[in-house]
Order: C-alpha cells, then sequence, then structure tokens
C-alpha cells in the first residue's frame, strides 16, 4: 500500500520531495531542503480497522499526508495563506485527482485539510491533508 501511495504522491507532485516517515526523522532531514522547494510526506504512524462483509475483506486506514515549504525568515499571515494557496493548487489538488482516479483504492469522498503550525523549522508553511484510504485484502 505505501509504494503504491508514494508513486501516485511521486507522479502528482513531481516537482516535490517526497517521503514516508516518521516526524522525528523528517525533521533532521528538513535541514537540507531548499527555501521554497516543496516537500510531502506520509506520517508513519496510522491507525484503522479491517472490514469483513460476506466474502469481502479491506483494510482501512487513516492517513495524514503533510505537503510543505520553507518560506523566509520572519514571514507574515498574509504571504503564508498565499503560500499554501500554491501549495493547495500545485500539490493537494492534483494529489487528491490522481487518489480517486486510481483503481488500487476504495474511491475516497472525504479529504479533511489543516494548517498546522510549523513543526521542523520557524518558517515552514503546510497544509496536512487527512483522509481514510480503503482497499481489498486477500
Amino acid at each position: 500500500m505505501i509504494n503504491k501511495l508514494l508513486e501516485i504522491l511521486q507522479e502528482a507532485v513531481p516537482s516535490y520531495e517526497v517521503s514516508f516517515e516518521e516526524s522525528r526523522m523528517i525533521n533532521v532531514a528538513a535541514d537540507t531542503i531548499e527555501r521554497y522547494k516543496g516537500f510531502a510526506y506520509i506520517e508513519e504512524y496510522r491507525q484503522g480497522y479491517y472490514s469483513f462483509r460476506g466474502y469481502k475483506k479491506t483494510k482501512t486506514t487513516r492517513l495524514q499526508i503533510y505537503f510543505c515549504k520553507f518560506v523566509d525568515f520572519q514571514d507574515n499571515a498574509i504571504n503564508r495563506e498565499l503560500i499554501r494557496e500554491k501549495i493547495e493548487k500545485e500539490a493537494v489538488l492534483p494529489f487528491i485527482t490522481m487518489m480517486n482516479e486510481n483503481d488500487n483504492f476504495k474511491q475516497i469522498e472525504r479529504f479533511d485539510i489543516g494548517t498546522p503550525l510549523p513543526r521542523f523549522d520557524a518558517n515552514e508553511v503546510s497544509i496536512k491533508l487527512e483522509f481514510d484510504l480503503t482497499w481489498a485484502i486477500c
């Protein structure tokens, strides 16, 4: 599941660095990312459930994907919002489109978004995308 998800993410946002990692480890790697270069990571920790209805068996997990950029020092809320709009246009919406065009997973009806506080650098601007991903299991 993760490899397919990473593949979709890399195809949807080829200009972003993409990773599947725990946020603590991204904190170390973030020091090497250039300002204004986008990066996206799938949070390693997740939870979900199995569903068994008749012969159909599925697994559902709650995912969190962060789409981030580092900006200039001492930026303000208006500029951060403009950067979030750019992130949404260039990364979040293309990813959502590709996810729902993919046949490996059940179509996703709801994607929750948030604008988290900086986690890696005081100048980070991010959009957190959260959703339930369901796929058939054997």
